[in-house]
């Protein structure tokens, strides 16, 4: 029996050295990883442990092959010919993304690659609300360019120095580099409604041909592509605004999978900016939220809008109905701020905070979420 007893215990032992161990060694790796996302964290904000950044001439060398001039040809008497000019890059061995204003109705878009070789594409999917466009390669085309690598566009920073390589004077490329000059910008493209996570950029010697290029890093990874330029009025400007990589990843995978990107807005609503002449016009101190001014009767739901119309600044408004001031628990300022916690958080119901007649209302009323159909 004593002998039985110390095998049983010894086999205890053994179990419980083996349990431990394990214990341990799972304690260790998740330091490990853990360690290992603060320093990339770090790494992103600060420079530090940052792999060694590339010159602009060894980027241009590594992305030149993956950037495509895409033209828009439309039938003429003459035949078929090339009515305008962008940029377009690689995005994964079947698909290449570019602006979609400029090849919009287009009879045939053809892409041209850094060989001169000539394709024809078919628009796979566009969204008018960012201007991108995904073109889609022939199934018996083969392409030897490879995809380039998408970058973190959240680890921007004001001042980062960015480079662009883009297509210029037909089939020529062109390198510029310049710096990023705002982040989280709002651009408006399609029905008022607001794109958000726009990076604003300034560079030399940008032209309509640079939309559709894209903006990278000093590891020549896309943390943007051009999809806007300021001052159109001019042929070149120095200015410009990117769609980021974050939004775009989004927009474009859905664009594959689905043929379509969904931007979520509260269902059924509209409204407009509170400002100080609202404020005014409505005798309340709130001059910071969104003022819900239309709500279709086929929602059912507890926001009021507004019911006397004023003009102010030149435009008619109508005020006196709910303001949202919190959507869950993120501030609202205006219109942004809503898009921007929908595009972040993928719900179909939230709660809103909202201030009537002048005062803050006890209990938040709850709203659906549904894809942005403008309100006639």
């Amino acid at each position: 029996m004593e002998i039985k007893e110390e095998k049983a215990l010894g086999k205890k032992a053994i179990l419980a050295f083996l349990l431990s161990s394990c214990l341990i060694a799972a304690f260790f790796a998740y330091l490990y990883i853990d360690l290992n996302q603060k320093l990339e964290t770090l790494s992103a904000t600060s420079g530090i442990f940052a792999p060694t950044p590339q010159s602009p001439s060894e980027i241009y060398n590594e992305v030149k092959d993956s950037i495509v001039l895409v033209e828009k040809r439309e039938n003429t008497s003459e035949g078929v010919v090339t009515v305008g000019m962008c940029s377009g890059f690689i995005y994964d061995r079947k698909h290449i993304l570019t602006v979609y204003n400029l090849i919009a109705n287009a009879s045939e878009v053809r892409v041209v690659f850094d060989n001169k070789t000539k394709v024809k594409v078919e628009i796979e999917g566009f969204d008018e609300y960012s201007n991108l466009a995904v073109l889609k390669i022939d199934e018996n085309t083969s392409i030897t360019q490879r995809p380039l690598n998408l970058g973190q566009s959240d680890w921007l920073h004001l001042e980062e120095k960015i480079h662009i390589v883009g297509k210029v004077w037909g089939t020529e490329n062109l390198l510029l580099s310049g710096e990023v000059n705002g982040l989280g910008i709002s651009l408006h493209f399609k029905d008022n409604f607001p794109l958000v996570d726009v990076i604003k950029f300034s560079a030399a010697a940008l032209s309509l041909e640079t939309l559709g290029a894209p903006l990278l890093n000093s590891r020549a990874e896309v943390v943007g592509m051009i999809i806007d330029l300021a001052g159109k009025n001019s042929s070149v400007t120095t200015m410009g605004y990117a769609l980021s990589s974050k939004m775009m990843r989004k927009i474009a995978s859905s664009i594959i999978e689905n043929g379509e990107y969904k931007h979520l807005w509260l269902k059924g609503i509209w409204g407009t900016d509170m400002t100080q002449e609202i404020a005014k016009h409505m005798n309340t101190n709130f001059t910071r939220g969104f003022l819900v001014t239309y709500v279709n009767s086929s929602v059912s739901g507890k926001l009021k809008a507004g019911n006397k119309r004023v003009v102010i600044d030149g435009k008619n408004v109508t005020i006196g109905g709910d303001i949202i001031i919190k959507i869950d628990s993120a501030e609202v300022t205006g219109i942004y701020d809503i898009v921007a916690y929908l595009e972040e958080h993928n719900k179909k119901t939230v709660k809103l905070t909202v201030v009537r007649n002048g005062k803050v209302l006890e209990k938040p009323i709850s709203w659906p979420v549904d894809a942005f159909s403008p309100i006639d």
